[in-house]
């Protein structure tokens, strides 16, 4: 159990999540949270459910990690970003074409 609840904070903190964060996205108190983390109190299949969804992976990665870990895939972009992108890729083509010219 203990591996799993190092893997947990690992994960956690991999992903920029503070245990603060991680408590609000499962309903609880910061200090409930540290209560299962620093083994106050049991950890059911359940909790690790509900831990294994707030942090986007699955069950088995907070068991099996860093070995079986993947992380979630990048979100794509919203689409003002990728317009602002593509502008900025076509003003550096057009800077190197300026280049090429002087």
């Amino acid at each position: 159990m203990e591996n799993i609840l190092k893997n947990i904070e690992a994960i956690r903190k991999e992903k920029r999540i503070t245990q603060e964060d991680l408590a609000s996205r499962m309903g609880i108190k910061q200090s409930s949270y540290s209560s299962l983390i620093t083994r106050e109190s049991d950890i059911t299949y359940s909790r690790m459910l509900q831990i294994s969804e707030c942090l986007g992976v699955s069950v088995i990665d907070l068991v099996a990690w860093p070995e079986k870990y993947v992380p979630e895939p990048q979100k794509e972009q919203c689409k003002e970003c990728e317009a602002k992108d593509a502008t900025i890729a076509n003003l550096n083509k057009y800077i190197e074409i300026l280049e090429k010219k002087l």
